[in-house]
């Protein structure tokens, strides 16, 4: 998800919220499994070694972890409108890029940093390429700092 400079605001696609409603849903049905495994452990009654039961703990603890920041998330949650965007790249946002020195054309979707899928075209809004392609609009020219040096494009299309 993308947090909003000015709020509690995170921007997601309607793709992106289904995906971490489904997550959320996942890890909830984990719980009983977790607590029968802690419940079997507590039978050992020496805590003070019991790896099985510490184990057991830790995985409690980074289940509910998980559980605690997606659904902090989601109390936040913006469903990106591309109406509003009038043009400008943003989450949810398919681009073209043109890459000017080599004189070829790269298609992206813009998406948050859970649905990347590169495979697929599906880059994160806070990669390098998501953050300078970011509000910019057709036929604005942008540079992409990449750790082999910066990259000039020139946005060539915008759909959302």
């Amino acid at each position: 998800m993308v947090k909003s400079d000015n709020s509690d605001a995170y921007f997601v696609t309607k793709e992106g919220l289904v995906k971490f409603e489904a997550e959320l849903k996942k890890l909830k049905a984990k719980r009983p499994e977790i607590a029968e495994s802690l419940r079997i452990a507590m039978q050992d009654k020496d805590f003070r070694e019991n790896a099985p039961l510490d184990a057991a703990r830790d995985a409690q603890g980074l289940l509910e972890a998980k559980i605690r920041n997606i659904e902090s998330q989601l109390r936040n949650v913006v469903i990106v409108n591309a109406n509003e965007k009038k043009g400008k790249a943003h989450v949810g946002s398919t681009i073209k890029l043109l890459n000017i020195q080599k004189e070829s054309e790269q298609t992206f979707e813009l998406v948050i940093p859970s649905e990347v899928d590169p495979g697929n075209g599906k880059i994160s809004i806070d990669s390098p390429v998501g953050i300078a392609v970011s509000n910019h609009v057709l036929g604005d020219e942008i540079i992409v700092e990449t750790p082999s040096g910066n990259v000039n494009f020139k946005l060539v299309d915008v759909s959302n």
